[in-house]
């Protein structure tokens, strides 16, 4: 298997509105981290894309590991114009960018994990980390795109060519990625929400399902999920929402 970098012309040719300003790198302790120091001062829609990470990290501190130019790695700020009491929806959004671009690059059907997972047929393809951070969000991003089974980390992973049976090349995925959470973004801002929330029910694999919620706590909760309120949060048949924990299909 032949992997090539990726190209930041083709990249910036392909994004659309000027709206992403990006730059790639070959190597970082993790994008997540090091987005400050490329980018000063930092602006809503600047993207640190790394071919290689060697501290990569997602939700719950866990380790992301992806070998070089297999993945597409890479961290955005966003500033929403929304109140901040509603920038949970900001995973969900990313989430259903990936999900919807992946689909229509392979022609499988993606799926949603609330709130931060992409999956296939229950085996994860990208995990998402939103955090806090001047004044606005950092969102990080990890998808796996070209890999042997071997170089998998986890048994419950995939990658986009294990599924369809072909290479991609990054750079597409990327701009597909890019200008899909940007379409996704700008009806969200606008509080146009009525077909956004349609859009992630479609590809949710979460709602109208069992699930098993780790809320962190030593604490757990048992539900069928309903619905996301307003703020993003997990609403469940319970008669409660939560807005953070580690959720388990359940079937």
């Amino acid at each position: 298997m032949i992997h090539v970098p990726l190209n930041p012309q083709r990249i910036s040719q392909g994004l659309r509105n000027g709206y992403w300003r990006v730059k790639v790198i070959s190597e970082t302790t993790s994008t997540q981290s090091e987005i400050f120091n490329f980018f000063s001062p930092i602006q809503d829609g600047d993207l640190l894309v790394a071919e290689f990470q060697n501290s990569g990290r997602g939700r719950l501190d866990r380790k992301f590991v992806a070998p070089p130019m297999r993945a597409l790695l890479f961290s955005t700020f966003l500033k929403p114009s929304r109140n901040i009491s509603e920038w949970g929806w900001l995973p969900l959004i990313i989430g259903l960018s990936v999900a919807e671009s992946l689909t229509e690059l392979t022609g499988k059907k993606f799926s949603t994990k609330w709130p931060n997972d992409v999956l296939y047929e229950g085996k994860k393809v990208c995990g998402i980390l939103c955090e806090s951070s001047h004044g606005g969000v950092i969102a990080g991003v990890g998808i796996n795109v070209n890999f042997d089974q071997s170089e998998l980390p986890v048994k419950n992973a995939t990658a986009v060519n294990l599924i369809s049976g072909k290479l991609y090349e990054r750079d597409q995925v990327l701009i597909e990625v890019l200008n899909r959470i940007k379409m996704n973004l700008e009806i969200w801002n606008k509080n146009l929400t009525n077909s956004l929330p349609e859009n992630y029910l479609k590809f949710s694999a979460t709602l109208n399902n069992s699930v098993r919620i780790d809320l962190g706590n030593g604490n757990a909760v048992t539900a069928k999920a309903i619905g996301i309120s307003e703020a993003g949060e997990l609403e469940l048949d319970n008669g409660t929402a939560v807005s953070i924990g580690d959720v388990t299909h359940l079937r």
